[in-house]
């Protein structure tokens, strides 16, 4: 939404500063109700442009341009698509690869050079289409295969692949207690969607309800309004414009040589000069959203983080781990390091929940699980992380997990306590 900055080098030759984003993932993932509701909740209320199609919907005249015959005038006129509709805003298509080549085709110029020619009954013109575009696809078979690479999972061709600067692989993974967060949050989103003091007789049900949407309220301290949102887009895109030093550049160019080199030795999504230029747009866009004038190390950082985590998902499942080895000190940031230790605690909540269910062939009565503080401490010190009272303190992990430093051990309940 906030978007790079647009470049016009030495007026010939123009640079996107949008961001193209694509989703892939298995059905059931939530990637159309994601396009929805951020076209209905955050782009068209903070007053950008906004065009949300489908691929089964859209043909080449609907992305791009149509001429139509007057009916009445009975000439040729242009009609702009839903790329052109969007100008200086965005386009969401969501069912991406429903489209058939022909479709496909003819936006590349739209995504890349952002503007659309026409030369259709005697009509020559171009029309600019200068939109962030955020697609969904469905994988090939309908289930993403982790030993294939990206562009064998999905019915899309490399030219079209290296116009997006994101790849997002969702994928629908087996996960106990990501599962039991999920489960939990869709029945108590059914449970508020209740008419209230539907049941009055049940006393215990009134209570149980107000108990679940206390529980289920955010934090609203934190939370923008959509009126100052919009007012931080528009003030971040008309007077902020940052600029980058030469040693940000510099750590870009090596980064991006150590790409091209794994890129050549795997299978996985070719990487070209549009994903430098990709690393340049987000570090700007993130130095923007902080309305900072100068793109600053944290900016990069981040830029390059979210590149490589695009290009290590796009790999097969067997080289993700030896990449990630390789990049580790690009992915892993000093801001990012409680967000690490939760995932490496999730890990072994999950693996401590499988020995369990190994042992005893069900987890139906297994109500918590215990993960010795020393195993999280030999998983951080992989990456260089040997200081854990900070973590430990974190609304993040005392969210979900309890620590018992007398039996030095973490401890995470599976199952919510009922109250009688």
């Amino acid at each position: 939404m906030f978007g790079g900055q647009e470049k016009n080098v030495e007026g010939k030759h123009r640079l996107r500063g949008d961001i193209n984003v694509l989703l892939l993932g298995d059905p059931g993932t939530a990637k159309s109700q994601f396009l929805k509701i951020l076209f209905l909740r955050y782009v068209e209320k903070t007053g950008q442009r906004a065009v949300y199609t489908t691929g089964k919907g859209a043909s080449a005249v609907g992305l791009t341009a149509a001429v139509h015959k007057d009916p009445v005038t009975r000439e040729w006129t242009l009609e702009g698509g839903a790329l052109v509709l969007a100008d200086k805003g965005i386009c969401l298509i969501d069912e991406f690869d429903k489209m058939n080549d022909q479709d496909r085709v003819s936006i590349h110029e739209a995504m890349e050079q952002q503007s659309i020619s026409i030369s259709k009954a005697g009509i020559v013109t171009s029309l600019q289409a200068r939109c962030s575009v955020i697609a969904a696809a469905n994988p090939i078979g309908g289930r993403y295969d982790s030993s294939k690479t990206f562009s064998q999972n999905v019915e899309l061709t490399d030219p079209i692949i290296s116009r997006f600067d994101i790849l997002c692989v969702v994928k629908d993974v087996v996960d106990p207690v990501t599962d039991e967060m999920l489960a939990k949050f869709v029945v108590d989103s059914h449970f508020r969607s209740q008419p209230k003091g539907a049941n009055l007789d049940d006393k215990a049900f009134s209570e149980s309800q107000e108990e679940a949407q206390a529980s289920a309220r955010p934090d609203d301290s934190k939370i923008l309004s959509q009126e100052l949102l919009r007012k931080y887009l528009t003030y971040a895109k008309l007077n902020v414009f940052p600029r980058f030093h030469e040693k940000d550049m510099a750590k870009l160019t090596k980064v991006y040589a150590d790409l091209r080199k794994e890129s050549s030795r795997g299978q996985g999504v070719p990487i070209a000069v549009r994903h430098i230029e990709s690393m340049i747009r987000m570090s700007e866009a993130h130095a923007r959203m902080h309305l900072r004038q100068h793109v600053t190390e944290e900016d990069v950082d981040m830029a390059i983080r979210v590149l490589l985590e695009s290009f290590i998902s796009t790999q097969k499942f067997g080289v993700q781990k030896a990449l990630r080895k390789s990049f580790r000190q690009y992915i892993t940031f000093k801001k990012d390091y409680d967000g690490l230790l939760l995932v490496l605690l999730r890990e072994l909540v999950n693996n401590a929940v499988r020995f369990e269910e190994i042992l005893s062939g069900s987890t139906s009565g297994l109500t918590h699980v215990d993960v010795k503080m020393a195993d999280l401490q030999a998983k951080a010190e992989e990456y260089e992380i040997t200081n854990l009272e900070a973590f430990f303190s974190s609304s993040e992990f005392r969210a979900h997990y309890e620590l018992d430093e007398q039996r030095r051990v973490i401890r995470h309940r599976l199952v919510y306590d009922d109250k009688p």
